[in-house]
C-alpha cells in the first residue's frame, strides 16, 4: 500500500513538472487510434451480425432465378413471403431513373420492420407491413432524382403507381451493385399490370420462411432435394459476405493504418521509457538511502506506469469514442441505417493495450532502474548496469510482433509488414549514410551553423533512421491515395476509345428486338449488334461436377462465381475486340448439328478447359452439353458487349433469350434516352458516367476515411520527433550553451535548429516520394495493365513541404534551447 501511494505522489509531482509529456502523448496516439477503429469496427460488425437473419428477411431463405412451382409442405407455425427484385427505368414526368424494384407479398416482411416516413426527412416509424396495390414506397433520393413529392405518380413499366411514403430502412436489403441503385417497392399484385418481367428477363426471387427452430430444419431438409441448379439457400455467413465486402476492405486499410500509427507510437513509447528510466537514477538513489528495497522501487515505478496507462487509456478511449462518429460518416454512403452504437469492450481492450504496450516496453528500463546503487546520491557519476542492448531490441521486437499479431491475425500478412519494413529500413539506411558522405562534402562550403544542424542527424543516425521510416511512410501513403484515387478512373477513361459506349441495354425482348433496332437507327444511334443473352450455369466439365472440376488453386470468390448463373450468348462472327489463342472460329468448322462453344482464355486456365472437352449446362430446367472449338482473349475494358462463353449459331436456339447491346451517346443527346425507354419500358437502362460517378464516390468516401486515420499516423511520427528531442535535450542544452558561450547568436542557433529538422522532412519527402511512385508502377503495370507515366511534381513539392512541416514543429518543441541561461545548462 505504501508503494502504492509513494507512486501516485510520485507520478502527481512529474505531472506538474511535465516530465511525462512524451509517455503520455505515445500512449495518448496508440491508445486514442486503436478505441477510433475497435468502436468503428464493432459498429459495423454489428450492424452486419446482429439479428442476421433480418439481413436475409428470414429463418430460411430461398434464391432463386425462377419461379419456384413445387414446395414441400411445411406447419402452420412456419410462416412464409416472397420478395423478387429485379432492376427497370421509373419516369415521372420529363425525369427518369434506373431502380432497384422489390415485389413483395402481402405477408412481408417476416423478420425485424421496416421503416418510412411519410415525408422526406420526417421522423421514420416501425411497420410490419408493405405497399398495397398500386402504391409504392421509395427511397429520399428517388424522390430528389425524379424531382416528385409524395402523393405524385411514378410509371413503372406499364403501369402508374403512386408514391405514397418515404422507405428509409430495409431489415433484408443486398449488397450487390444494385444497392446503390435507388429502391423503389411495390406490391407484388402490381407486377402482372407492370409487364416488365418477361420470359428471360433477369429476377431475383427470394422465398423467405420463419418459425421454430425444429420446423425450420425439417422445411430444409425437404427443400434441399428439390433445389435445381441456379437455386441456393441462403447462409447467414454468405448473406453477410456479400452484404460487407466493401465495408471489410475499407477497414482493413483502416486497421493497417491504425496498425502503423501504434507501432510508431509504440517506437516512441520505447524511447520515452528509457529516458523516464535515465530522469529517476537519483529518485531511485534516494529511496534506496530512505531504506526501501529493489523490488519496493520496482513497485513504486510499475504502480506510477499503471495509474499513467489508465489515465491515457480512459482519455483516449473518450476521444475514440468521439472520433469513430467522424469515420461512420465518412463511410455513410456505404453503411447501413441505423448502426447500433458499439459496447464498452474497445475501451476495455484500450486499457489493456495502455497497459502492454507501456510496461512491456518499460520493463527493461524498470528492471534497470531498481539497480540504481544509493551511493549516486554522492557521486552523479553511478549509475545502473546497464542491460544487453540485444535484450532490449529483442524486448521490442517481441512486442511489435504481438501487436502485429493481434491486429492482424494473418502470419502472411505480418511477414509482407516485416518485409517491407525492412526494405523501408534499408532504404532510409541507405539514405541517411548518402546524406553523411554529402555533409562532409559539401559542409566546407556552408556556414558553421548549417553544418553544426545537418551533423546531428549523423551522430543520431538511429533516431533519425527511425524519424524517416515514420515520416516517410505515412507520407507514402498519403501520397498514394491522393494521387491514385482521382489518376485511376481518369486515366482509365483516357484509354477508351474514342466514342466508347456510354450505355448498355439489357433485357431486349425476342419480339422487341427488331423494333428496338429501329428505334436506335431511325434516331442515329450508333450501337454495337444485339447479342442474345441465356441464363444458365456450367454444372460439369467432362462429365465431373464443377466443384470437383475446378482447381485447387481457385479462390472462393472464383468458385462463387462459378455457382452462379453466367451470361452465354451465340454469334456468327467473332466480335472485333475477341482473339482466338487456340482452335477456330465457327466459320472454318465443318457445317454440321454439333453445338459447340467458345471459352473465354482466363476461365478456361481457371477450369482447367482444353480444346475438346465437353461443358455441359443447365438453362431453365434444360440440360445440354457443347464441345470446345476454341478458346480467345477478351478484352475486357472496352466497354463493348462481351462473355465467357460464345455458342455456334443455333446452340441455344428455343431457349429463353433476350437481347443485349451498348451505345454512344453525346450528353447533349440525353433526352433520346425518355422515349426509348417508354417504348420498351422492360429494358434495363445502364448509364456508364452515372455508375463512374458512384464509383468515384466511394473510393473518396473510402480514402477520406483512410487519410483521417492517417493523420494518428503523422501524430504517431511527431511524437517519434519528440521522443528525439525529449531524450536528446539535455545533450542538446549543453551544446547550445557552448555555442552561445562561445558567441554563437540567436539567430545561428535558430538556422541550427532548422536544418535540423528541415533535412529530416526533406529527406522523409523523398523516401515518401519514391514509395509512392514504386507503388503507382506496381498498380499501374501489374494490376491494371495501364501505361505508368512518371509525377515529377511531387518530387519538387513534397520534400520541402514535408522540410517546412517538420522544420516548424522541432523549431517549437526546442525553443527552450533558446531561452535557458547558458551558466544553468553548463552546471547542470
Amino acid at each position: 500500500m505504501k508503494s502504492i501511494r509513494l507512486g501516485l505522489r510520485l507520478l502527481l509531482r512529474d505531472w506538474r513538472s511535465g516530465h511525462l509529456s512524451l509517455l503520455l502523448t505515445a500512449l495518448f496516439v496508440a491508445v486514442t487510434t486503436h478505441n477510433t477503429i475497435g468502436f468503428h469496427s464493432e459498429r459495423i460488425e454489428n450492424a452486419m451480425t446482429m439479428q442476421a437473419s433480418n439481413l436475409m428477411g428470414g429463418d430460411l431463405v430461398v434464391k432463386s432465378p425462377t419461379p419456384l412451382h413445387e414446395l414441400p409442405a411445411f406447419p402452420d407455425s412456419v410462416q412464409g413471403a416472397r420478395a423478387i427484385e429485379f432492376s427497370s427505368v421509373v419516369m415521372a414526368a420529363d425525369a427518369m431513373q434506373l431502380a432497384s424494384l422489390k415485389a413483395v407479398s402481402n405477408h412481408y416482411p417476416l423478420k425485424a420492420s421496416l421503416k418510412v416516413a411519410d415525408q422526406p426527412f420526417a421522423p421514420d416509424y416501425e411497420t410490419r407491413t408493405g405497399p398495397g396495390p398500386g402504391k409504392a414506397w421509395v427511397e429520399a433520393r428517388l424522390l430528389n432524382i425524379l424531382g416528385i413529392q409524395i402523393g405524385d405518380s411514378v410509371e413503372v413499366g406499364d403501369t402508374q403507381l403512386q408514391v405514397e411514403k418515404v422507405l428509409t430502412f430495409e431489415p433484408d436489403r443486398g449488397g450487390s451493385f444494385y444497392a446503390f441503385v435507388p429502391r423503389l417497392m411495390l406490391n407484388e399484385q402490381d407486377l402482372a399490370h407492370a409487364n416488365l418481367i418477361q420470359r428471360g428477363s433477369r429476377v431475383e426471387y427470394y422465398y423467405q420462411f420463419a418459425g421454430p427452430e425444429a420446423a425450420i430444419g425439417t422445411l430444409r431438409s425437404g427443400l434441399e432435394p428439390l433445389l435445381k441448379p441456379g437455386q441456393s439457400i441462403l447462409s447467414i455467413h454468405s448473406r453477410q459476405r456479400t452484404v460487407s465486402a466493401a465495408l471489410n476492405r475499407a477497414q482493413g486499410y483502416l486497421q493497417l493504418a491504425s496498425l502503423m500509427a501504434i507501432l510508431l507510437a509504440s517506437v516512441a513509447l520505447a524511447m520515452g521509457a528509457q529516458h523516464f528510466s535515465e530522469t529517476r537514477y537519483d529518485t531511485a538513489a534516494l529511496l534506496r538511502c530512505f531504506g526501501l528495497q529493489s523490488r519496493q522501487i520496482l513497485a513504486v515505478f510499475t504502480c506510477q506506469l499503471v495509474a499513467l496507462a489508465l489515465i491515457s487509456g480512459v482519455l483516449g478511449g473518450a476521444l475514440g469514442w468521439l472520433l469513430h462518429f467522424s469515420l461512420v460518416e465518412l463511410l455513410a454512403g456505404l453503411l447501413p441505417d441505423n448502426i447500433p452504437l458499439p459496447s464498452a469492450k474497445p475501451f476495455f481492450s484500450g486499457l489493456v493495450l495502455a497497459l502492454l504496450i507501456l510496461l512491456g516496453f518499460s520493463l527493461p528500463a524498470l528492471v534497470q532502474l531498481q539497480r540504481t546503487s544509493p551511493l549516486r546520491v554522492l557521486r552523479r557519476d553511478l549509475t545502473p548496469t546497464p542491460l544487453s542492448k540485444n535484450l532490449l531490441y529483442l524486448v521490442v521486437l517481441v512486442m511489435i510482433g504481438a501487436l502485429m499479431f493481434w491486429y492482424t491475425r494473418d502470419p502472411v500478412l505480418i511477414g509482407a509488414i516485416v518485409l517491407g519494413g525492412l526494405i523501408a529500413w534499408l532504404i532510409t539506411y541507405g539514405l541517411t549514410a548518402l546524406f553523411a558522405v554529402a555533409i562532409r562534402i559539401l559542409g566546407k562550403h556552408s556556414s558553421l551553423s548549417l553544418q553544426a544542424g545537418l551533423r546531428n542527424l549523423s551522430r543520431r543516425r538511429l533516431s533519425t533512421r527511425v524519424q524517416l521510416l515514420g515520416f516517410g511512410l505515412t507520407g507514402m501513403a498519403m501520397l498514394i491515395i491522393l494521387l491514385v484515387r482521382g489518376e485511376l478512373i481518369n486515366t482509365w477513361q483516357q484509354q477508351l476509345p474514342e466514342q466508347a459506349p456510354n450505355h448498355f441495354v439489357l433485357n431486349v425482348l425476342p419480339q422487341e428486338a427488331g423494333a428496338f433496332a429501329q428505334h436506335l437507327k431511325d434516331n442515329n444511334i450508333q450501337a454495337q449488334p444485339l447479342y442474345p443473352i441465356v441464363r444458365g450455369r456450367l454444372t460439369h466439365i467432362n462429365g465431373a461436377p464443377i466443384k470437383r472440376a475446378v482447381t485447387k488453386e481457385s479462390g472462393e470468390e472464383e468458385e462463387e462465381a462459378l455457382n452462379r448463373e453466367l451470361n452465354l450468348s451465340w454469334s456468327e462472327a467473332l466480335p472485333s475486340d475477341n482473339r482466338i489463342v487456340a482452335g477456330q472460329w465457327w466459320d472454318r468448322l465443318p457445317n454440321d448439328d454439333e453445338r459447340r462453344v467458345s471459352i473465354e482464355q482466363r476461365l478456361a486456365q481457371r477450369l482447367g478447359v482444353t480444346l475438346g472437352d465437353e461443358l455441359r449446362f443447365f438453362v431453365a430446367s434444360q440440360t445440354f452439353s457443347a464441345r470446345v472449338a476454341s478458346i480467345r482473349t477478351v478484352k475486357w475494358e472496352s466497354f463493348q458487349p462481351n462473355f465467357y462463353l460464345m455458342f455456334n449459331p443455333g446452340g441455344l436456339d428455343n431457349l429463353p433469350t433476350t437481347y443485349l447491346t451498348s451505345f454512344y451517346l453525346e450528353a447533349e443527346r440525353k433526352a433520346l434516352l425518355k422515349p426509348l425507354v417508354q417504348q420498351f419500358p422492360a429494358i434495363t437502362l445502364l448509364e456508364v458516367d452515372v455508375i463512374l460517378k458512384q464509383v468515384r464516390t466511394i473510393l473518396n468516401q473510402v480514402s477520406a476515411a483512410v487519410e483521417f486515420i492517417l493523420l494518428f499516423v503523422l501524430a504517431a511520427g511527431l511524437t517519434i520527433t519528440l521522443a528525439t528531442l525529449i531524450t536528446t535535450m539535455p545533450q542538446r542544452y549543453r551544446e547550445g550553451a557552448i555555442m552561445r558561450t562561445l558567441g554563437a547568436t540567436r539567430r545561428q542557433l535558430v538556422i541550427q535548429q532548422w536544418a535540423e529538422f528541415f533535412a529530416i522532412g526533406a529527406l522523409s519527402g523523398l523516401v515518401a516520394c519514391f514509395g509512392a511512385e514504386m507503388a503507382r508502377l506496381g498498380i499501374y503495370l501489374k494490376l491494371l495493365s495501364l501505361p505508368y507515366t512518371p509525377n515529377p511534381w511531387i518530387w519538387i513539392i513534397v520534400p520541402p513541404l514535408l522540410g517546412l512541416l517538420i522544420g516548424f514543429a522541432g523549431q517549437i518543441s526546442s525553443k527552450r534551447i533558446l531561452k535557458q541561461s547558458p551558466a544553468v545548462a553548463l552546471r547542470e
